[in-house]
């Protein structure tokens, strides 16, 4: 490493540079795009330290950055057009980088030598060059049917194999959920009998993750329970209310309380939990009475049978031999109907491992590894060895599936591309390498990219290009932590800044990199705009239910299409939505009655990566599992396969949120629901001032408490009162009062 006088030269030369050719090349830089490149679009141009990062807002012209650069490397005489190599996220990047060198280079001799490819079909030809046989990629991953395949491979395992059939429906039901805490359910979901708490699949509503394991394992082996019955003797005293043991097994007339005590023989709730504890083992033998106990230390340290199968909680191996020692005849059924939660579907596991095999292939992790990690992860250790049996049962019959099709899949490719360079067996000809859409990058491309510009006596440019604010792709295999540690991963690396968006107006550039910079996580950084819209440029509509969004925006389509131009060229209108299934069902009847002036399309917001619209209508916007931000945050099993954590509350689902609100160039407009609405909407009523205007009905308020939920009214003993929509995840209450008030309910007013 340099000391700080040598650097400090460096950087003196590197000014010097910087500003002679800035004076030098102005006329190319104001002329290879339509519009003069900004002086971060030139600095990064001029750039040609080993590894650059340029870490580029949405709409600020990264692709225009990646062609000049191009242009400038070939006009200085720094490589010949066939040194460099341009690589893209996917095969529609990949064409418009092509085409755009094509379009605004065309005057370069030999310009036609740049190479313009995917990742996955550059890796396709360094292994057909190291091996002289270029390998054939899976027809069902060509053809994007990677989720049937899998799919039937489970089926099949599950018709032959009785072991992993069993284990496939334990994961769906005992296991679906993670244990998370100790005593306390941190997360409520269910109320009951006037207690809030963690909601079973037998309808009961216990008080920890612990228990609510206990009770679901009892549930679907068929064991008749209650939870938290009287005891049958009275207790209550001067010292001690009413007792309610944990457990009541009726057909053995048996109690068994579940403690929160460790392997030391403490408690997180110290000396009185312990002496409670005490207490209810005296009354049992005072009063004759069967206790059985489990410790929260047996939940999370287990031990495997005699023939190594895999781990198990201690505290489920004995209550099933205490209950068997007592003629219970456990039967476990997977398909038992559920009153409470239900099952997690087989296509929902199918998704997980597909996405946990794209991370495993991508990091170079073989199963030893796999099992390591479980065994220093502070997480579910038995869940996570369960989910790692079916998983390595699964990515056997793929992998053979591969091999008996000489087949390749795209993560082997990458990974086999990245060794072959390594080892030297394919020689690269490129000097300067350009990377398009960082922030989705794998591990693997990662590697790659350090194969190709780190080779022994000859190293090439690397210049990465991307947006960790719009890294949406993790469900493929990305980490965004390549940006975060791009220093790191690389070493010798400059990180330049393109921070001025040529698409949002002001008002949606400040609110989005507000909104996205609440996770400290995010690389700061301060973006400015050039453009000079006016207008309201963030609405949010709010509606009693979904029905009555699409009269709405056919309304808001109208006054779009009467204010465009005849004649002129078509204005853009993009609706977005979370899922597939948002996509308006009055949408082929707008663009039918609308389509002459106005070209409407509807798009997911992963969908939309890349794309602007003027106007932008982004639907569905209501909380829920299947709302926006999604509640079905991925899976911690995932943790074990990827390098590092994501901790940011539903970090991803933010992040998509910003991709959304920044395909706008002139207004987006956001339909939710009044009762109902995203916890995204709310955050940007408290922390951005944009109200929710009510169309057919009365706007709430967001709760103060957890800003997920809205106030309602609700009827108690005592009364109506207001309490968050969010119960039973939070408690928040108010009362109702007659005073003057900014908010108005239907049946009074907010207490403040």
């Amino acid at each position: 490493m340099p000391d700080a006088l040598v650097l400090a030269e460096i950087n003196k030369h590197n000014q010097t540079v910087l500003a002679r050719k800035r004076i030098e090349k102005k006329a190319f830089f104001d002329t290879v795009e339509k519009n003069p490149l900004t002086a971060e679009q030139v600095h990064a141009c001029i750039c040609m330290d080993d590894n650059v990062m340029v870490v580029a807002a949405a709409g600020s012209g990264k692709t225009s950055t990646m062609v000049a650069k191009a242009g400038y490397v070939l006009g200085e005489g720094l490589a010949d057009a066939d040194q460099i190599l341009m690589l893209a996220f996917n095969a529609a990047a990949a064409k418009e980088l092509g085409e755009r060198v094509a379009e605004r280079l065309k005057d370069v001799p030999g310009i036609e030598g740049i190479s313009s490819q995917t990742f996955h079909a550059f890796g396709l030809t360094v292994i057909g060059a190291a091996t002289g046989q270029k390998p054939r990629l899976a027809p069902w991953v060509d053809q994007g049917e990677e989720g049937q395949v899998m799919t039937d491979i489970a089926k099949e395992l599950i018709a032959s194999d009785k072991g992993f059939a069993r284990d496939w429906d334990m994961f769906r039901t005992i296991y679906a959920r993670e244990m998370r805490g100790g005593r306390d359910g941190s997360d409520p979901d269910g109320y009951k009998d006037g207690k809030r708490g963690l909601n079973t699949a037998s309808g009961a509503v216990v008080r920890s993750d612990e228990e609510r394991r206990i009770a679901d394992w009892l549930f679907f082996w068929g064991v008749k329970f209650e939870y938290e019955r009287k005891y049958e003797h009275e207790t209550a005293d001067e010292q001690h209310s009413s007792y309610h043991p944990d457990f009541f097994y009726p057909d053995h007339h048996l109690y068994h309380e579940h403690f929160a005590i460790d392997r030391d023989g403490r408690s997180p709730f110290g000396d009185t939990y312990l002496q409670s504890a005490t207490w209810k083992r005296a009354l049992h033998k005072e009063k004759g009475t069967e206790l059985f106990e489990t410790m929260s230390h047996e939940m999370r340290a287990g031990r495997r049978g005699a023939t190594g199968e895999r781990l198990v909680e201690l505290a489920l191996v004995r209550l099933e031999q205490e209950l068997v020692k007592r003629g219970q005849v456990l039967e476990f059924d997977p398909n038992r109907e559920s009153t409470g939660f239900r099952a997690t579907s087989g296509q929902a596991v199918v998704r997980l491992i597909q996405t946990f095999q794209k991370h495993v292939k991508n990091n170079g992790l073989t199963m030893a590894q796999l099992h390591t990690n479980i065994e220093s992860s502070p997480g579910d250790a038995s869940r996570l060895e369960l989910f790692l049996s079916i998983y390595e049962r699964m990515a056997e019959v793929w992998d053979k599936k591969l091999r008996e099709g000489n087949y390749i899949d795209f993560e082997d490719m990458l990974t086999q591309a990245a060794e072959h360079i390594e080892q030297g067996r394919y020689t690269s000809p490129f000097t300067v390498v350009l990377a398009d859409e960082f922030q989705d990058s794998s591990r693997a491309r990662v590697r790659m990219l350090k194969a190709l510009t780190n080779r022994p006596g000859r190293r090439a440019h690397l210049c990465v290009v991307g947006d960790d604010w719009q890294g949406i792709n993790r469900f493929a295999g990305s980490d965004i932590a390549v940006m975060t540690e791009f220093e790191k991963l690389f070493g010798n690396a400059t990180s330049l800044t393109l921070g001025t968006t040529f698409r949002c107006p002001p008002r949606i550039t400040t609110v989005s990199s507000n909104f996205i910079q609440r996770n400290p996580a995010q690389i700061r950084k301060q973006v400015r705009t050039t453009s000079t819209a006016t207008g309201t440029p963030i609405r949010i509509f709010g509606f009693k239910d979904v029905d009555g969004m699409p009269e709405h925006i056919g309304t808001e389509m109208a006054q779009l299409h009467q204010a465009a131009v005849a004649g002129a060229k078509k204005t853009k209108v993009l609706i977005l939505g979370r899922y597939r299934s948002d996509e308006p069902y009055m949408l082929s009847t707008w663009q039918r009655r609308f389509g002459d002036r106005l070209d409407i399309s509807y798009k997911t917001v992963h969908g939309s990566k890349g794309l602007e619209a003027e106007h932008v209508f982004l639907v569905n916007m209501i909380g829920g599992n299947r709302g926006f931000p999604s509640q079905l945050e991925d899976d911690p099993v995932l943790q074990i396969a990827m390098p590092a954590p994501d901790p940011f509350p539903v970090a991803e689902e933010r992040r998509l949120f910003y991709v959304a609100l920044t395909r706008a160039s002139r207004d987006i407009r956001i339909y939710t629901t009044l009762d109902k609405p995203s916890s995204f909407v709310n955050e940007l009523q408290k922390m951005d001032k944009i109200p929710v205007e009510a169309i057919d009905g009365e706007a709430a308020i967001p709760c103060p408490k957890c800003h997920q939920g809205v106030m309602k009214v609700r009827n108690g003993k005592y009364g109506p009162f207001l309490s968050c929509s969010a119960f039973p995840k939070c408690d928040h209450k108010q009362k109702i009062v007659e005073a003057t008030s900014p908010a108005k309910t239907a049946n009074g007013r907010f207490a403040r």
